[in-house]
């Protein structure tokens, strides 16, 4: 809980901040925006938590929310290029292909024991042109349909903006099913120790094979809900969607205390990550300064939104950096308490042996001279 206390109050540092800076910040419009932002990223956000907490990589989870969307929008659509089905049937496909695709994404790592990078960077690349080749290289647009309620609709109206958002609910709800499955269960106590000693899992009886295809089950099922979220908030689904979107689930995991090393991380942690990762998106776009030029105008300097990827990319150098000297801190730490045990325990170990060798019946018994 330290790390999350600790990543908890940086983000309350940095939106106070970025509010003083730009009061807009926490306006009604962008606080709603922000939140929703969040929701969305943290939900497939999780379901690569429990891979990376296994030890493993899901780098295919971007492809699979734009495909998700693609196939919603082909299928539901009812627009140039889609079929017109009710969403009743173009939902339910759409995340049944997303949970196929986990299945096979984790059937080849643990039965063919390939490595999870290479399997799921060609799933994303693989993914990627699927979309394409349904999207014919365009756009597919859900005109108007009832799915776009589900990203702009929400609970307590206040003008045209609902102040909870509907994929807000959608993320409170893989919270809670994620918290007690990853946190109160014999499957998430396997999930950690599979990432701790996968080997010593294994010896212990753990399906390893079993536990860690369903993790990967888990990420591209979620990602598939992510990508129904996508498709109602942007209206219109292309081959674009999706890219780099792994990125950001990787580093809010990262970020939230998971280590790529595996074993470690919780769902608050991935939570606090998904807010700070959007929040400095937000605060790239809000963050301004007001100063005076050499003619004395008052004007104000703003972030360059081309600094998007140079920010978020050092984000994930820096959290890794500190993730990797935060394991060497307490590797050192070990070493030295195992080392001072070991020093405290052997003059005991002498005085019990000493002890040990006095009280023995060959100590004890008369010499033969002296009777």
């Amino acid at each position: 809980m330290r790390r999350e206390l600790g990543m908890t109050i940086a983000l309350a540092v940095m939106c106070l901040g970025l509010y003083l800076s730009n009061p807009d910040f926490l306006g009604q419009s962008n606080s709603i925006n922000t939140l929703r932002q969040i929701s969305m990223l943290g939900i497939f956000a999780i379901g690569i938590g429990f891979v990376i907490i296994t030890g493993g990589i899901d780098l295919s989870i971007g492809s699979v929310i734009g495909l998700t969307g693609v196939l919603i929008a082909k299928l539901s659509s009812s627009q140039a290029g889609g079929l017109g089905y009710s969403l009743w049937i173009g939902i339910p496909a759409a995340l049944g292909v997303a949970l196929l695709i986990g299945l096979g994404q984790g059937l080849l790592i643990t039965r063919l024991k390939l490595q999870p990078f290479i399997v799921t960077l060609g799933g994303m690349l693989f993914l990627r042109g699927v979309s394409q080749t349904i999207a014919e290289g365009g756009t597919l647009s859900l005109g108007g349909s009832p799915l776009l309620h589900l990203a702009n609709g929400g609970l307590f109206h206040v003008g045209s903006d609902a102040l909870i958002p509907y994929p807000f609910l959608i993320f409170l709800a893989v919270i809670g099913v994620s918290t007690y499955a990853l946190h109160f269960t014999v499957f998430g106590r396997y999930v950690y120790a599979i990432g701790g000693n996968r080997d010593a899992a294994e010896y212990s009886g753990i399906n390893v094979k079993r536990v860690e295809t369903s993790t990967y089950m888990i990420s591209a099922g979620l990602g598939g809900v992510a990508g129904v979220c996508y498709a109602s908030y942007i209206g219109q689904m292309s081959q674009q969607v999706g890219i780099a979107y792994e990125m950001y689930a990787i580093a809010a995991a990262v970020l939230g205390g998971c280590s790529l090393r595996g074993g470690e991380g919780t769902v608050l942690g991935i939570l606090i990550g998904s807010a700070l990762m959007r929040v400095i998106d937000n605060g790239i776009n809000m963050f301004q300064m007001p100063y005076e030029d050499a003619d004395g105008i008052r004007r104000i300097w703003r972030l360059d939104p081309n600094w998007t990827f140079i920010i978020i990319g050092a984000v994930i150098l820096v959290a890794v950096i500190l993730d990797q000297i935060v394991h060497m801190v307490q590797a050192r730490r070990r070493t030295r308490r195992a080392s001072a045990g070991a020093a405290e325990a052997a003059p005991s170990l002498q005085a019990a042996a000493a002890f040990s060798a006095a009280e023995s019946p060959a100590a004890r018994a008369p010499d033969r001279e002296d009777v």
